[in-house]
């Protein structure tokens, strides 16, 4: 077995893993060597009958306790926490059954027919449940391409294929910015502010950095013809970042921590709504709204 420590956002987790496990490269990034009290511990192995683990584990069930049901997972309590038991999308077989033991002790099995994917990072990761880990820490995990300009963070939020990357990639062609992570970003308020942390999936953008910036701004971003950027009322925002943040929907006190933490992150973050078109004017557009927001600094 091996054990190696990891700093993600103010988190440490801890995973003890058979030798031969293959894990992530992204999530190598965020390797730390200081050793906290209050690490997040996994013990991670695999299992030739992982469906004997989920018969084993469902035995357990409390009664009367609520099953959430979904194409790629299952969630059940049991006498120590929560259940989660994982599936690729349309498999019957699980690829990953995972128990809580207590508040700071996950145990975790991966079936041995999947042990060469586990280089992925949402395949790796999924089954870390690590949204659960940074929501103790008031941390939310947002749908965004993250860039950074002058030591500043600006992440462009949307839906899957609304072009998050692609206005990332403007700005690095005409701006001169740096694309941080291409699909997620952890979002923290310090003393000092909000700021926008690396995260250990990048999705199919393949750019990870772990990396950490004061947030400028967030853009809400939707396709069209003609270029169109203003600042987006607080519940218009609210609405919209709800759906981009990823939230255990059947879990109601970790939701209302997001729907608290995104409370302030409103009332202290500019967020603007970009209708854009794949060009520089939408660069342009997005500019002159910041600079034009009174209640803002400029970033240029």
């Amino acid at each position: 077995m091996r054990s190696n420590r990891y700093l993600i956002g103010r988190i440490q987790i801890e995973l003890n893993m058979p030798d031969d496990m293959l894990s992530p490269q992204n999530l190598k990034k965020f390797l730390t060597n200081e050793r906290e009290t209050g690490a997040v511990i996994y013990t991670m192995e695999f299992s030739d009958d992982i469906q004997s683990i989920e018969s084993m584990l469902r035995a357990r069930k409390l009664e009367g306790s609520r099953e959430v049901k979904r194409d790629n997972l299952h969630v059940f309590t049991t006498e120590c926490g929560e259940c989660r038991v994982i599936n690729f999308h349309g498999a019957k077989m699980p690829y990953a059954v995972t128990c809580q033991k207590d508040e700071d002790h996950v145990q975790v099995w991966f079936d041995r027919g999947t042990e060469h994917m586990l280089i992925y990072d949402t395949v790796f990761l999924s089954a870390l449940s690590l949204e659960k880990q940074m929501i103790r820490d008031a941390g939310l995990i947002l749908h965004s391409a993250y860039m950074c300009r002058e030591d500043q963070a600006i992440l462009f939020s949307a839906p899957s294929e609304t072009g998050k990357s692609t206005q990332a990639d403007l700005w690095e062609k005409y701006r001169g910015t740096r694309t941080v992570n291409g699909d997620r970003s952890l979002l923290l308020r310090k003393e000092e502010g909000w700021y926008a942390c690396g995260w250990p999936v990048c999705g199919s953008s393949e750019i990870c950095y772990n990396e950490s910036y004061p947030i400028r701004a967030v853009v809400m971003l939707k396709q069209a013809k003609e270029n169109l950027a203003y600042r987006m009322k607080p519940v218009e925002a609210f609405r919209e970042l709800m759906g981009q943040i990823t939230i255990n929907t059947w879990d109601i006190p970790f939701q209302m921590k997001v729907m608290d933490q995104l409370e302030i992150l409103l009332r202290e973050i500019p967020v603007y709504r970009l209708e854009c078109n794949i060009s520089e004017d939408a660069v342009k557009c997005l500019e002159r709204a910041i600079l034009q927001d009174k209640t803002g600094e400029n970033i240029i």
